[in-house]
């Protein structure tokens, strides 16, 4: 499998995370959404990578249609850190060469935890040094193949 660089997604995933609404428990949707059906049609599927796919049909089909996810409440943290999260989570999925699933069922809630907790630390890198600290502080699922996006 290869998964393309498509910054428009990126952009997207970005704008879903940052509209949330506050007091949702960020790191659990953000971690059900990477293990569930939809953003693995997002990362396969050509048809939903069109740039007329508006985050919100993203939003419903996996809150409502596809996977059916309740929204917990819980740490919202800001529209800034969930925006970065969203970015980089992804450049990870490309990065990494592995799709959303396999990277959240390797590294697990907990290390999502972490890593939007280094947030103030991690936004300073660049994403090339980002996906190698990930890699060095919480190791590479099997399968990965390191590929540096230059960014």
């Amino acid at each position: 499998m290869s998964l393309e660089f498509d910054f428009g997604i990126v952009i997207k995933f970005g704008g879903w995370a940052s509209n949330l609404p506050e007091n949702t428990d960020f790191i659990d949707y953000w971690y059900n959404l990477c293990l569930s059906k939809t953003k693995a049609q997002i990362e396969s599927d050509p048809t939903h990578k069109i740039n007329a796919f508006h985050w919100t049909r993203w939003k419903e089909d996996f809150e409502e249609f596809v996977d059916k996810y309740e929204v917990k409440s819980g740490e919202s943290y800001t529209p800034e850190e969930r925006e970065w999260f969203a970015h980089y989570m992804q450049y990870l999925v490309y990065g990494l060469q592995l799709p959303g699933k396999q990277i959240a069922e390797h590294y697990g809630k907990n290390v999502f935890t972490a890593i939007i907790n280094g947030w103030s630390k991690y936004h300073t890198f660049g994403v090339d040094l980002f996906i190698e600290t990930i890699a060095d502080r919480f190791g590479v699922p099997e399968n990965a193949q390191i590929h540096a996006l230059n960014m």
